[in-house]
């Protein structure tokens, strides 16, 4: 039953109610085929641009892990309608070509690939305006090629709406709905959705993305130039926002970072979010994507210790590495490291030097 007071029961209008449907089989998302520390650095571009299949086929921005295509705040009302149709111009370019590149695995977008052998393209997303946008897509020929879908704006007053649009796309696309509305400022809300998440789609959820701009323009705030988010009021709702989600099974991503002339402050930002487990960061400029890859890397110690829980014969509690380790309780994180290092590599705690290890 909800915890919420009987006289807040109506405040998401139409939207229905999913606190009562926590059962134990709810205790984890559904798995999917690609893991999100995939998502690596995500660039958005504009539906209108002429490029986006050069990107997918890697001959421009080689190294990107993953590109939303944008119909939403990147494109301007009087361009919804070129934007619907470069996007419908892709999706044929690509059918036509569909042979000539690979579907995205683990490590592909950091390792250079043999002259003979097909390029592996990014993961690849549509961010559609509104729910109605995306019951239009769903109609798009082709449009089971892309990956999955970005939903912007996405609470508990709009998540019903979402909900019977999805129902229209296939079922093994993955979502990625963004938090970013001023409705996230409501821990009581937080957790129906969390729930709700759970509960209202037929596909995955791959991740969930703080919007960052947005959640400041609720506060009639824009992000300080010389301030991590964290620093802000914003960073104190990601720390609510991952208390939250987390625990049901989603994993988030970080909120952008919009100034380029701060790269230290931004590799700042970057130990941070991969401190707090968030899968990956969006990317305004291609400078940023290698600084979100280097973060990524996981430590040689880090691994070994990881992999040192993990191993089957591993004792309740030892030391290593001058380290108490318990795998009853860090094995999740033990987990999420290896799998940090199969997509983004290893660094050698010696030297800093690259390593592909696994």
């Amino acid at each position: 039953m909800s915890d919420i007071p009987k006289n807040q029961s109506n405040r998401y209008g139409h939207t229905q109610s999913y606190a009562h449907l926590i059962t134990e089989r709810h205790a984890m998302v559904r798995p999917h085929t690609h893991h999100p520390y995939q998502l690596g650095a995500s660039l958005y571009m504009p539906a209108t641009r002429q490029d986006i299949w050069q990107v997918i086929k890697r001959d421009k921005l080689p190294t990107i892990n993953s590109i939303i295509i944008c119909l939403e705040d990147a494109v301007g009302h009087s361009d919804v309608e070129l934007a619907l149709e470069r996007l419908q111009d892709l999706l044929n370019t690509w059918a036509e070509h569909v042979d000539t590149i690979n579907q995205p695995c683990k490590r592909a977008s950091l390792e250079s690939q043999p002259p003979a052998q097909l390029p592996t393209r990014p993961l690849v997303f549509v961010r559609p305006r509104s729910p109605a946008m995306l019951q239009q897509l769903a109609d798009y020929a082709h449009i089971d090629l892309i990956d999955g879908f970005v939903l912007p704006k996405v609470d508990m007053y709009s998540l019903s709406n979402w909900r019977l649009a999805c129902q229209n796309i296939s079922s093994t696309q993955l979502l990625m709905p963004t938090l970013e509305t001023a409705a996230l400022f409501d821990p009581r809300h937080n957790q129906e959705l969390a729930i709700g998440f759970k509960e209202a789609f037929n596909q995955p959820v791959f991740a969930l993305r703080i919007g960052g701009n947005d959640l400041f323009a609720a506060l009639r705030l824009r992000r300080p130039k010389n301030s991590i988010v964290y620093d802000t009021p914003i960073g104190t709702l990601a720390y609510q926002l991952l208390g939250c989600f987390v625990p049901h099974g989603f994993y988030l991503t970080a909120p952008v970072f919009e100034y380029l002339d701060q790269p230290t402050l931004f590799m700042q930002e970057l130990t941070r979010d991969v401190s707090l487990g968030l899968v990956g960061k969006t990317v305004i400029h291609p400078n940023q994507i290698a600084l979100v890859q280097q973060a990524y890397c996981v430590s040689l110690s880090t691994l070994d210790e990881a992999q040192a829980i993990l191993h089957s014969e591993a004792k309740a509690v030892f030391k290593y590495n001058n380290t108490m380790l318990e795998p009853a309780t860090h094995r999740a994180w033990a987990t999420e490291i290896v799998n940090r290092a199969e997509v983004f590599g290893t660094i050698d705690d010696s030297n800093s030097e690259y390593r592909a290890r696994l």
